[in-house]
């Protein structure tokens, strides 16, 4: 469909049943969660294991074909994500050591954290295999299907380009890519706006992301919403 036809009633019913499986289904999974967690399709998230936290103002996007996955594996790791974090469709963060990302991050699409090789080179038996620590700095941008692998760093403000795979550490202020990942240049200097400027405003986010719904749907009709449903056309 070109346009998004829901009333704007609807969009309300749907996000507050997605509220509602979030708070009550998802939430009591987590050992630490901050006010303002958001999540789009909780049907599609999984939270898996002990250790799993999170800050204020997370914000997931989950799809029936891309679901969003958080694992510990048996107690022997951690995920911390921080405040002001976007994880967008597809993403995979697990753990087995530890895994530590800053604020205001955002991940892309189908990103994948592992900090554990999972399986030895001959030892294949028995899982984790090798780990080593993740961290993501302060309002790292991961692109779309980037992998970070165990042992890394990333610098506070990087940007890491789709498809790239990061092997080594990276450091702060710089656009990296590639596979291996390496830095392709420094970021320009000046001010960084951060996801934290959504929080910050002189209106509340729920206003703000309110107004925007009106301002989209406000002039959609039910009886309109049917009709794309059981005879779209080529306006729709």
């Amino acid at each position: 469909m070109r346009r998004d036809h829901r009333p704007l009633g609807l969009h309300r019913l749907q996000k507050g049943l997605s509220q509602w499986v979030s708070q009550h289904f998802l939430r009591p999974q987590l050992d630490g969660c901050g006010e303002g967690l958001e999540i789009i399709g909780p049907w599609h998230v999984s939270f898996s294991g002990a250790g799993i936290f999170l800050g204020r103002h997370v914000h997931m996007m989950a799809l029936r074909d891309a679901p969003i996955r958080l694992a510990v594996f048996e107690g022997l790791g951690r995920v911390q994500v921080g405040d002001h974090v976007l994880i967008n469709p597809g993403a995979r963060i697990v753990s087995a050591d530890s895994i530590e990302i800053g604020n205001n991050c955002m991940l892309a699409m189908h990103c994948h954290l592992s900090d554990s090789d999972w399986h030895d080179t001959h030892h294949r038996i028995y899982a984790p295999g090798k780990t080593s620590p993740i961290r993501l700095g302060d309002n790292v941008w991961l692109g779309d299907s980037v992998k970070v692998l165990k042992g890394v760093t990333i610098g506070d403000n990087t940007i890491v380009g789709a498809g790239a795979v990061v092997t080594k550490d990276l450091p702060a202020n710089v656009i990296a890519g590639g596979n291996p990942a390496r830095v392709l240049q420094p970021l320009p200097a000046g001010d960084l706006t951060t996801r934290q400027a959504l929080f910050t405003m002189a209106e509340p986010f729920e206003v703000f992301a309110e107004g925007i719904a009106q301002a989209r749907l406000s002039g959609n009709t039910w009886l309109d919403w049917l009709r794309h449903w059981l005879a779209p056309n080529n306006k729709d």
